[in-house]
């Protein structure tokens, strides 16, 4: 917007996610955050039969304390069980982070989700929560993200421009050495 875009800003392309499970490709499950589901329901065919009966155990567990801090992959395996780490949550944080889930950390990764989790006894209940806070949000907030007609690389040129147009230099093929 302060560069000269904002009758170019658009909502991004509505295509929906895939994942490849259990032999065949399936779409990406919807009511998760980050790959951590909020009922087990919308996971038909994704996971299996135990894996669905996992999720629905979460309720009746003990609360798992999450101390100050404990890796994503750790937890929901603690309360979900290792097939929703490995055929949702991994690939997704995974690719997000370039790490492996059970070594990221909840607190820095999905603080939302460490913050529900301390809140709630169920990982399910804490996802939902979640999801209505977010859901309340959407209405008034907008999208989050937002793409560029005719590409983000206008984006660039856009931002060139309007350092120029306010009397800054800009140099390339040479090192930044300060800011002014």
């Amino acid at each position: 917007r302060e560069v000269g875009l904002a009758d170019a800003l658009q909502p991004p392309a509505t295509a929906t996610a895939s994942i490849w499970t259990r032999g065949a490709l399936r779409p990406m499950p919807k009511g998760h955050v980050m790959g951590v589901p909020g009922t087990a329901a919308a996971l038909a065919g994704v996971l299996s039969e135990d894996g669905l009966a996992r999720i629905e155990r979460d309720a009746r567990l003990p609360r798992t304390e999450t101390g100050d801090d404990v890796a994503v992959g750790e937890y929901v395996a603690a309360r979900l069980g290792r097939e929703v780490v490995d055929r949702l949550v991994e690939p997704l944080l995974g690719g997000v982070y370039a790490g492996d889930a059970y070594r990221i950390s909840m607190r820095s990764a999905v603080p939302q989700l460490f913050q529900a989790a301390q809140r709630h006894d169920s990982l399910t209940e804490a996802v939902r929560a979640i999801q209505t806070a977010a859901a309340a949000n959407a209405r008034t907030a907008g999208p989050v993200f937002t793409g560029i007609e005719g590409g983000v690389g206008r984006l660039p040129l856009a931002v060139a421009e309007s350092v120029r147009a306010r009397g800054g230099e800009i140099l390339t093929g040479a090192p930044v050495t300060e800011l002014r």
